[in-house]
C-alpha cells in the first residue's frame, strides 16, 4: 500500500482550485503530512479563502487561468515539485458558458500543462471526470471504455487526459472522479448538489424533493477518500496511468433521501417533482483498477460521511 506522507513531505505543491470543495480539503491532507510549500491558485468564482487551513506554508493567489500570461504561468512554478491541476469549470457551466469551459479546461489548461514541463516539475495530478467517459447507464464504468462524451465539459476533461499525453515526457496521472461529496462542499455560490439542497430543505423543515422515480443512481465518493487518492497518486507506480475515484456502489436517490432524513433525525417525507435529465440513469464506477493500482479503496461509509455534512450545514445555518 501507498504511505502519501512519504510523497508528499517536504514537497513542493502548485494546488490550482486550491480555495475550492476539492482543492481545500487535499490542502489539508498536504499540510498533514508534511508539505513543504504550497501555492494554492484560484478565481474565487465558487472558491472561497475562508475554506483553506491558516498556515504559514500556504501561499495564497487569487487568479484566473483563462487570462494568466505566460510569464504569471511560469513564476507560479519557481520551486515547484509537484502540479496538483484541480480548477476547471463544472459539468453545470457547459450549458449556459461552454466557450467559458473550454478556455479554462483546454486552452488554459493547455499552457499549464505546457509551463509545468517547461518547469520540470517532478509529476503532474489532474482531476478528470466520469463525464469523459459519457456513458450514463450500466455496466460499471471502466477506465478502458471507449470514450464518449455527451456535453462539453466532458469532451474538455478528456481533452485535458490527451493533453498530459501530448506533454508525456513528464510523469502525470489523471484520476476520473465520480460524485464527491463532503463538508465545503457548497461554499455559497456555483452547483449545489443535491445532499446539499435536500439538506438546507430539510433545515428549514421543507420535505426534500425527489425528481422522477428516485431510482436514477449515482456514485458518491467521500471529499477525504478523493484527496487520500490524490496523494496516493504522486508515486511512480501510476504514472502514464488514468484511474476512476468512486466507491463502485451505486447509491439512488430514493436510498440517498431516507439516509439523509435519517440522519437528521427528520420525520419528514419526500415530495415528488416531474423528470429531469437524470432519470434513468446509473453512473457508477469499477474501482478496481484504484484498488490495485494504488491500494486505494474508499473508506467513509455513506452514512457517517453525510452526517459529517448535516453537521457542518447545521452549524453554519
Amino acid at each position: 500500500m501507498i504511505d502519501p506522507a512519504s510523497l508528499v513531505r517536504d514537497a513542493s505543491f502548485l494546488v490550482t482550485g486550491g480555495a475550492g470543495f476539492i482543492g481545500c480539503h487535499t490542502i489539508d491532507a498536504l499540510l498533514r503530512d508534511g508539505a513543504r510549500r504550497i501555492l494554492a491558485l484560484d478565481n474565487l468564482s465558487t472558491g472561497r479563502w475562508d475554506n483553506v487551513t491558516q498556515d504559514d506554508r500556504v501561499e495564497r493567489v487569487t487568479a484566473d487561468l483563462a487570462r494568466m500570461t505566460p510569464d504569471e504561468m511560469q513564476n507560479a512554478f519557481r520551486g515547484v515539485d509537484y502540479l496538483l491541476h484541480l480548477a476547471a469549470e463544472k459539468h453545470n457551466n457547459a450549458i449556459d458558458a461552454p466557450e467559458r469551459v473550454l478556455a479554462v479546461n483546454v486552452d488554459a489548461t493547455f499552457r499549464l500543462f505546457r509551463a509545468a514541463a517547461d518547469a520540470r516539475v517532478r509529476k503532474v495530478i489532474f482531476t478528470s471526470s466520469l463525464y469523459a467517459n459519457g456513458r450514463m447507464t450500466l455496466p460499471p464504468m471502466r477506465e478502458d471504455d471507449l470514450p464518449e462524451p455527451k456535453t462539453v465539459y466532458g469532451i474538455s476533461k478528456l481533452a485535458g487526459e490527451h493533453l498530459l499525453r501530448h506533454f508525456a515526457a513528464q510523469r502525470w496521472t489523471a484520476l476520473r472522479l465520480f460524485f464527491a461529496y463532503g463538508p465545503k462542499q457548497f461554499a455559497g455560490s456555483g452547483y449545489k448538489s443535491v445532499i446539499v439542497t435536500n439538506f438546507e430543505r430539510i433545515l428549514r423543515s421543507e420535505a426534500p424533493v425527489i425528481f422522477g422515480d428516485g431510482k436514477q443512481a449515482l456514485d458518491y465518493v467521500h471529499v477525504r477518500d478523493v484527496t487520500r487518492a490524490i496523494l496516493s497518486s504522486l508515486s511512480e507506480i501510476a504514472d502514464g496511468q488514468v484511474v476512476n475515484i468512486g466507491t463502485g456502489t451505486a447509491v439512488s436517490v430514493n436510498q440517498l433521501t431516507d439516509c439523509m432524513l435519517e440522519v437528521a433525525r427528520s420525520s419528514l417525507r419526500p415530495a415528488h417533482g416531474p423528470a429531469d435529465w437524470t432519470a434513468g440513469t446509473h453512473r457508477v464506477c469499477d474501482n478496481s483498477k484504484a484498488r490495485q493500482l494504488l491500494g486505494w479503496s474508499p473508506s467513509i461509509a455513506m452514512r457517517d460521511g453525510l452526517a459529517e455534512v448535516y453537521a457542518w450545514m447545521k452549524k453554519g445555518s
